[in-house]
């Protein structure tokens, strides 16, 4: 089999394996990171002028890094939006060809033996080198120029090198690190083949670098981007090395660096082994030191995949032309490794009678570093699978802002890319990533990077009296309790963590706040269907916004009305009638029951009354409960009516 029918076989193999890690619930291609919207909606407002900013208030230095995540991205998605494609989609195929182009390069450094086409299988079955294809962001473009730098640099192509380094730090700032990787290369010489070139080899890179400087300076922002400064800091090192870990651990392939490593030591490794498992371990230091990420599937790590597996190949290869009668042990390690892969990109669980599950679930699992940091319990397919549910809901919460809220109204979230980039509202960022506010801030005027887990003021945030907040994005079948929210941002994003004094602080500066549910479209060519679970947001009630509730005896009889001045809203209606402490609930046929609260209405959606009054129900009071005080109100689908965020609106008695 030659190097063309192999590498038509793993473009083809590499497809199927994107496309199934990439779809939603419905079957469908899914939505991208909630983290590429934000570059989408920097784009958008530099496209119709207003500015390289992520939100009004914010620097317009975002385009360059501060608050953004990549200016070539943000260019890219400035060029769709300019020329009205969808950058989602143009993004979407950029990502795909980006990955198709690495497994195209990493060919070329392939030997005429079979087993030279190692690097070419492996990156074609790894999950995470999938999912960045996918994912929305320049993570794959990143990875393809950097396999670019590393075949030109190999060949000694000084221009080729040249522009491939200077677009790599236009993708990421931390690429001008990677271009001082390959400097020292270049500078100690090659024995078989000329110098390169340094100006027009690294010449590029430097300009490329001091032209987001220059931006970057213009706007009053600090000259090293997030995430640069982050790699001179070891507050993300302990994350960073127990992401290695979790890496290591659910993908197993990258183990096979050990060869390389073992051969390196020893003086066996060739040339081209050499330079790429020194240029592969220092491009690990660097995501190391920045903490990694939180996104599934560890694709904080794809960009030095190619790198590890051009080690890899070349140990193999090396290993053979030494002792080839062990061909039979480098088949089967090379063979687990795929298997292995293969796993780690399959929801846990057997195959068959064979036996798995527990180690795809060892292989999945955060470790509890990992778990403090981000909230994950997984971080392999599950991960994946959790983050597509997740960026869809964010997309729908988006599109309510959109069509339901005030366009003045704020909005504090941890999540603001696809809120933001769908809504056009002023999203409030509560890790300071998208942008800080000097106002909000005594000590740092710059943004988060967006690597590693940061840990703000979450009572100063919601002091800043935010409209809305949303607290959290899973899908819960009941509404989160005050202390489970409070709990939950205390232990994830707060600086001081879930004491006893700071959560008395956060459930204080909650009082203005009343628990929301809502319905956001469920999927995206459908709006007006909804999720089978609702979303939940946090209002101010300074905002009167919530249901009315008026009652009225009519012909002997009961009638429990609403007025609805606010958006839409899920809730239930509940009825009791107290009778000395003997208290009844109606139910939804009338009759009043003794025992467990019942509901009298479920899953009502409000919307908008106007002036009308709309009619819940009518009720007359049984004989034995004629003296009883009867209440009526609002709360949230399946609350207890415990809670202090159960309620919605205010309760009203019915007979007084």
């Amino acid at each position: 089999m030659n190097r063309t029918t192999v590498l038509i076989l793993a473009i083809v193999l590499l497809l199927a394996h994107v496309l199934a890690m990439h779809h939603d619930a419905t079957g469908a291609y899914a939505m991208p990171s909630d983290l590429a919207h934000v570059d989408f909606r920097i784009a958008r407002n530099w496209v119709h002028g207003f500015g390289t900013s992520w939100t009004s208030g914010s620097t317009a230095a975002a385009v360059a890094e501060e608050g953004g995540t990549s200016f070539l991205w943000i260019a890219i998605a400035a060029l769709a939006e300019f020329f009205s494609y969808s950058p989602l989609r143009v993004t979407a195929w950029i990502g795909i060809l980006a990955a198709l182009g690495t497994l195209a390069f990493i060919a070329r450094l392939s030997r005429d033996r079979l087993i030279g086409v190692t690097a070419t299988v492996l990156l074609v079955v790894s999950g995470p080198f999938a999912t960045s294809a996918t994912d929305g962001t320049a993570t794959t473009l990143f990875t393809l120029l950097l396999a670019l730098a590393f075949l030109a640099s190999e060949r000694r192509r000084s221009w080729a090198l040249g522009l491939s380094l200077g677009l790599l730090v236009l993708t990421s700032s931390v690429g001008i690190m990677y271009t001082l990787f390959f400097l020292a290369i270049a500078l100690m010489g090659r024995k078989d083949s000329p110098r390169l070139c340094l100006l027009p080899g690294f010449g590029p890179a430097a300009a490329a670098f001091a032209f987001l400087s220059i931006v970057r300076v213009t706007y009053d922002a600090p000259l090293l981007t997030p995430s640069l400064r982050a790699l001179f800091s070891t507050e993300q090192l302990t994350l960073g090395l127990w992401s290695f870990e979790s890496w290591m651990r659910g993908t197993i392939a990258p183990l096979l660096i050990i060869l390389p490593i073992a051969q390196f030591l020893m003086g066996r490794l060739s040339g081209t082994g050499r330079r790429a498992l020194v240029l592969a371990l220092m491009g690990t230091s660097l995501i190391v030191l920045q903490g990694a990420s939180d996104a599934a599937m560890h694709t904080a790590f794809v960009p030095v995949l190619p790198l590890y597996f051009i080690a890899v190949q070349e140990a193999f290869i090396g290993g053979l032309e030494r002792k080839p009668q062990h061909e039979w042990a480098v088949w089967s390690v090379l063979g687990a490794a795929c298997m292995a892969s293969v796993f780690a990109s399959k929801t846990p669980g057997d195959l068959g009678p064979l036996k798995i599950r527990t180690a795809l679930e060892w292989m999945g699992r955060e470790n509890p570093t990992r778990r403090a940091a981000y909230g994950h319990d997984w971080a392999g397919r599950y991960a994946v699978i959790e983050e597509l549910e997740v960026n869809q809901r964010l997309r729908g919460i988006g599109h309510f802002f959109r069509d339901q809220v005030a366009p003045n109204s704020r909005i504090l979230t941890p999540w603001p890319g696809a809120i933001g980039y769908l809504s056009r509202l002023q999203i409030i960022d509560l890790l300071e990533r998208a942008y800080v506010n000097p106002a909000w801030s005594t000590t740092r005027y710059s943004t988060n990077a967006w690597t590693g887990a940061h840990r703000v003021d979450v009572v100063a945030a919601i002091e800043r009296g935010p409209e809305y907040i949303v607290p959290l994005v899973s899908s819960l079948n009941e509404p989160p309790t005050q202390a489970e929210l409070i709990a939950y941002w205390l232990g994830l994003f707060d600086e001081v963590g879930p004491t006893p004094e700071r959560q008395a602080a956060l459930a204080k500066v909650l009082e203005p706040y009343e628990l929301v549910a809502i319905s956001p479209p469920a999927y995206e060519n459908e709006l007006a269907l909804i999720k089978v679970t609702p979303s939940y947001l946090l209002r101010r009630r300074s905002l009167d916004l919530s249901p009315i509730l008026s009652a009225e005896s009519e012909n002997g009889a009961y009638v429990v009305r609403v007025a609805h001045p606010g958006h839409h809203q899920l809730a239930e209606l509940e009825v009791r009638a107290d009778l000395n402490g003997d208290v009844h609930y109606l139910r939804p046929t009338g009759t009043f029951v003794a025992g467990s609260p019942v509901r009298a209405r479920t899953e009502l959606l409000l919307f908008p009354t106007g002036d009308r009054q709309i009619k819940l129900i009518e009720f007359t009071l049984p004989k034995n409960l004629a003296q009883a005080t009867v209440t009526a109100r609002l709360v949230n689908p399946l609350s207890d009516a415990t809670e202090p965020f159960s309620g919605v609106g205010q309760s009203i008695v019915v007979n007084p």
